[in-house]
């Protein structure tokens, strides 16, 4: 005996499929999402390392110190201090060359932190050897930082222009260096004027 299809089964059945699909394709679509935590390619011990390389150049210099001295031990304690308000939040290796984006406390009067992006090479020491900043934020929160600085780091990455992001056409909402005025200097590794 034939029987007519149940619309209410049809229907469910049709639901469940639907909701499979979607489901898979919520699935691949995560799966697709770059992850940049760089715990991927150092250990913590090892970020903080790299933090204390890399504050020699992204801090701003030690009383008495100059670029041609600034690293010297007599320097050291600066540092030390400077690095601990540093964390690594995000981290690309193309070739042999890292992207990064560290952030550190902002000198402010509210609870601020500003992002740097940028790129640095190591030996098979893990001793710096290359260093180069993108971008430097403005201060901002932690919650826009988180998503601000993010942003530029993934079009960093991925090649793409930055220059829409800078002051002149965003204000104090995402780059403050390069600006008009400043450019990063590759050879001597430090801001410059222009």
């Amino acid at each position: 005996m034939f029987y007519p299809p149940d619309p209410f089964r049809y229907l469910c059945r049709m639901k469940a499929l639907l909701s499979f699909i979607v489901i898979c394709n919520l699935l691949i679509a995560c799966k697709n999402v770059t992850s940049y935590n760089p715990d991927q390619f150092f250990s913590k011990v090892q970020q903080r390392e790299i933090i204390k390389q890399t504050v020699r150049y992204s801090a701003k210099l030690p009383p008495e110190a100059n670029h041609n001295n600034k690293f010297d031990k007599q320097f050291d304690w600066y540092y030390d201090i400077a690095a601990e308000e540093c964390d690594f939040r995000e981290c690309a290796k193309k070739d042999d060359h890292y992207y990064f984006l560290m952030t550190r406390k902002a000198r402010s009067i509210w609870p601020a932190r500003e992002g740097i992006g940028g790129i640095f090479k190591l030996d098979t020491g893990n001793k710096l050897i290359d260093y180069e900043e993108v971008f430097r934020t403005w201060k901002m929160t932690e919650d826009t930082l988180n998503t601000r600085a993010f942003e530029l780091f993934d079009l960093m990455v991925n090649g793409k222009d930055l220059e829409s992001y800078r002051s002149k056409y965003k204000g104090d909402r995402y780059i403050e260096f390069p600006d008009d005025y400043y450019v990063f200097d590759r050879e001597r590794k430090i801001w410059v004027r222009k």
